[in-house]
Formats: C-alpha cells, sequence, structure tokens
C-alpha cells in the first residue's frame, strides 16, 4: 500500500472514530437535557443510559460537565459545558494556527528543494 492510500485510511478511520464519539457525546448530554437534570435537585439515574454510552459519561463526568449526586444520580452543569467548549474553540482555533504556519514552511521546504535539484 502506498503512503497516500495509508494517509487516506488512516483519515477515513479517524473521521469515523471522532463521529461516533461526538454522536455518543450528543447522547448523553440530551440525556440529561431531555430530562432537565440541570441542578443538583433535578439530577436523574444514571443506569438510564445505554451502556454503551458510559464511557462518554465517565468521560464528561472528568471533564466536569457531569456532576454526580447521591443515590447514582447526576446532573449536566451547564456552566461547565460551555466553559469546555470555548476552552475547546479557543485551542481548536490555536491548533489552526501551528498547523497553518507548518504547512506553509513544508510548502516553502518542498519549493526550495524541487527549485536546487535542478
Amino acid at each position: 500500500m502506498n503512503i497516500g492510500a495509508t494517509t487516506a485510511v488512516t483519515t477515513a478511520v479517524n473521521a469515523t472514530i471522532i463521529a461516533v464519539i461526538q454522536a455518543q457525546r450528543r447522547k448523553v448530554l440530551a440525556h440529561f437535557n431531555d430530562q432537565q437534570a440541570l441542578s443538583p435537585e433535578q439530577a436523574v439515574p444514571t443506569a438510564g443510559l445505554e451502556p454503551a454510552l458510559h464511557s462518554t459519561l465517565t468521560q464528561l463526568r472528568a471533564q466536569g460537565i457531569i456532576k454526580d449526586v447521591e443515590d447514582g444520580r447526576a446532573y449536566l452543569d451547564a456552566d461547565a459545558l460551555l466553559a469546555y467548549e470555548k476552552k475547546t474553540a479557543k485551542d481548536g482555533r490555536t491548533a489552526l494556527m501551528v498547523m497553518v504556519r507548518i504547512l506553509v514552511a513544508i510548502a516553502v521546504a518542498i519549493v526550495v528543494a524541487v527549485a536546487l535539484s535542478r
């Protein structure tokens, strides 16, 4: 398999994984949002989630977006979700700026290499 094909397959697999993760994240957030579980007083049981979503629930807990209360109940902290999304957006813009600089540097290096090889 050539490098281009390998890169294309890897990109497709990564895109699929990201799509599945995002879909699972939306399902977990919707579970709490649909039930109006947005405060400790309105917390709902997490046992109602599909087993496949529990790893996503664990990640959201680690990010501070889903907060646990007693008796296996939890709620969505909307402020924490908003803060996380803002941070992620900022990190994404920073990564994009870095990637653009790297790609420009690679393009310049290729042009110089081609020019010197003649």
